[in-house]
């Protein structure tokens, strides 16, 4: 696997890992019965939609007349609308109205949680991860990664691996501290639900404008290539 292929794929992964409201769910589980369970059942959903998700792509793109490939209409598009997207929720993340909106969603979240059983977790961690308006915009980029440099089959595996891996990784960390510490760091899981409910907002905002940076470049670099295959 080439460096470029394993640094865009890891950006990609990490943009959809970077979910403080997934992330403070996934915690919240730790608090409950059966903690490791319940959370790695959340984890599940999330990693498999994130999966078919650029697998149900890779499949549209290469049966239908859609090009990803950077420099075509459709990519362009696709980033630019993109980095509009990511701007858009950037900036709102940025204001108080964010903050009090995620602060309600969170407490609400937190009430339901003792009630759900480990099937319907995992479907809520697939619908989280489908209904978050930012993934969209990763799946399309790593659908097109995949389609524009057909690495190979073997390459396929590894890359959409690193990817689910990548797209996990945040989320996996709350449990993984808590099997490294049996359990020991509950007081300190607590403080983290707490931040990641009432504090979490700016960094998400940031994050998102510095994707649609990312994407504002990619999209007019991408113009400039259109520009010079018309004129050629």
């Amino acid at each position: 696997m080439s460096p470029g292929l394993f640094t865009q794929s890891s950006l990609f992964g990490i943009g959809i890992a970077f979910s403080p409201l997934h992330i403070g769910v996934v915690t919240l589980l730790l608090l409950g019965r059966a903690p490791l369970r319940r959370s790695f059942a959340y984890v599940l959903g999330w990693t498999l939609a994130n999966v078919l998700a650029v697998v149900a792509l890779l499949l549209v793109g290469s049966h239908f007349a859609l090009s990803l490939t950077h420099g075509e209409r459709e990519q362009v598009l696709i980033d630019l609308v993109g980095a509009g997207g990511l701007l858009a929720l950037g900036l709102y993340q940025l204001t108080p109205q964010a903050t009090i909106g995620e602060e309600g969603m969170a407490l609400r979240l937190m009430g339901r949680l003792p009630d759900f059983s480990d099937g319907v977790l995992v479907a809520i961690g697939a619908a989280g991860a489908l209904l978050t308006p930012e993934n969209l915009v990763f799946y399309l980029k790593e659908a097109g990664l995949m389609l524009i440099n057909h690495p190979g089959l073997s390459a396929d595996l590894e890359l959409t691996s690193l990817y689910a891996l990548m797209a996990s990784s945040l989320l996996l960390l709350p449990p993984l501290a808590w099997i490294g510490s049996r359990g020991g760091i509950r007081a300190a899981i607590e403080r983290l639900e707490d931040w990641l409910q009432h504090r979490a907002e700016p960094l998400v905002g940031v994050l998102a404008l510095l994707f649609s940076a990312y994407l504002f470049y990619e999209g007019i670099h991408g113009l400039e290539v259109m520009a010079r295959g018309v004129a050629g």
